[in-house]
């Protein structure tokens, strides 16, 4: 039934706007959280790939070798490795069957846009996606949503010792024989459905996450759900016949510019690759990583965005470091909400200067600054400002997010007295909650009594 009464699950906008995979988010309170059905939504991933690869080939290559051989903590691969073998994808634990259609569509448009020999099988397994107790992931490894490591490597393996099995092995191995993909059996479906796009991805070979990059799920802002037309430009490149593990930097450097010349003609005369990582990226990536760390008292990520955002606005003014920090300030400083709108005021213009006026990062600033105006007591703007994002949102497959936008909606709209339309959103939001979050997610809950 309709309601005229402030919404309370109005923090679910809060707490659906952390990163999928730079920090813990929360899980249900299920043992094993059920989907809902997909919602009607003919547009959902319409948009997907989204990005352009209209950039000067040399400066691709670059990028290539940073995303091939550099890792996301500061190591180093000694050579290049991808899979040498046809890739066969295995399933273990309680959830394979409940996310076995999405598994496949995964691989298909890998197949499809990055030629990859990619597929489930049920014998030569060397792609392992491990679901695993819940409770037990978060004592391991509490800072993360979910983890890739290299091997047949079992749960009860990697967690004796994550640091060696994982980001030292990464370190270390000089050859893809297989690699193993662990997910909690307890995160909420959109994040399981995030882990297997990215984790999936990360495991063919390309394991680092540049902050700036822009149209890329190699991104550490978690803007982009799917592979993008970079992403899959670069997994392409990996997967060329000329390509092998073993090159070594500069020989894998040599070898992707002349493929890029190759397959990507538009590249022979365009503007470079924007640097997504200038010579002090050190600095404010580390502190936008503590930034959003939970393991971190809510003091130190304050201070440590306030001190990105300083760096960024000294030397980076207008760029996407600059888009990323004025946006993680903003969230940690939602409590003040004239602040939080400001900033986020700032961060549309900045991200609309660095990424570009059709980039999802926009649609997701301008849905916090709804939040912030109906905080603010402006229902009427909160409305319009969120109006029209759906679409966008859908068409990058932002599930959760449209449980957020959908229950924002809703509250205006019962504010400015529009409760037959505030009822249509709150069923939305219903819907998409269950499809996000599980059928019997507290949210979904309560979503589906108001």
């Amino acid at each position: 039934m309709a309601s005229s009464r402030p919404i309370p699950w109005l923090v679910l906008v809060a707490a659906l706007s952390l990163t999928a995979c730079s920090a813990a988010l929360p899980t249900s309170p299920d043992d094993v959280p059920v989907p809902g059905p997909l919602p009607p939504s003919p547009i959902l991933t319409a948009a997907v790939p989204a990005g352009i690869t209209r950039y000067d080939n040399a400066s691709l290559a670059d990028l290539f070798v940073r995303l091939a051989f550099d890792l996301e903590w500061g190591g180093r691969r000694p050579n290049l490795v991808r899979y040498e073998a046809p890739v066969r994808v295995g399933v273990s634990g309680c959830c394979g069957a409940t996310y076995s259609g999405f598994i496949d569509r995964i691989l298909a448009v890998l197949r499809n846009r990055s030629n990859i020999d990619i597929a489930r099988a049920q014998s030569g397994q060397n792609l392992l996606i491990n679901f695993v107790p819940g409770a037990d992931f978060r004592a391991r490894v509490p800072s993360e949503l979910c983890v890739v490591a290299p091997g047949r490597t079992g749960w009860a393996q990697f967690r004796e010792s994550p640091l060696r099995n994982g980001t030292r092995a990464f370190e270390t191995r000089r050859e893809i024989g297989a690699m193993s993909v662990f997910i909690p059996d307890t995160a909420p479906p959109y994040a399981v459905r995030t882990c297997l796009i990215e984790e999936v991805s990360q495991a063919l070979g390309l394991a680092n996450d540049l902050n700036g990059l822009g149209s890329s799920i190699f991104n550490d802002d978690g803007a982009h759900i799917w592979p993008t037309e970079l992403d899959h430009l670069m997994l392409r490149v990996l997967y060329t016949p000329e390509m092998r593990t073993g090159l070594n930097r500069r020989t894998a450097h040599s070898q992707a510019k002349s493929i890029l010349d190759r397959i990507n003609p538009q590249g022979l005369v365009a503007p470079p690759l924007p640097n997504p990582a200038p010579t002090d990226a050190k600095d404010w990536s580390d502190l936008l990583r503590d930034a959003v760390d939970p393991r971190q008292s809510q003091t130190q990520r304050r201070e440590a965005a306030d001190e990105a955002l300083a760096i960024t606005e000294r030397r980076h003014r207008g760029t996407a470091p600059h888009c990323r920090a004025l946006r993680v300030h903003a969230r940690l400083n939602r409590e003040d909400a004239g602040s939080a709108y400001a900033n986020l005021n700032r961060a549309s213009r900045v991200c609309r200067t660095a990424h570009g006026p059709t980039d999802i990062r926009l649609a997701l600033v301008r849905l916090e600054m709804a939040r912030a105006a109906y905080r603010l007591g402006r229902a009427s703007e909160a409305w319009g400002l969120s109006e029209d994002l759906a679409p966008m949102l859908a068409a990058h497959g932002q599930a959760e997010r449209l449980v957020a936008l959908y229950a924002l909606q809703a509250a205006a709209l019962d504010a400015i007295q529009r409760p037959e339309v505030a009822r249509a959103a709150r069923l939305k939001s219903a819907a998409w909650a269950a499809y996000a979050l599980g059928r019997t997610h507290p949210q979904t809950r309560l979503l589906s009594r108001n």
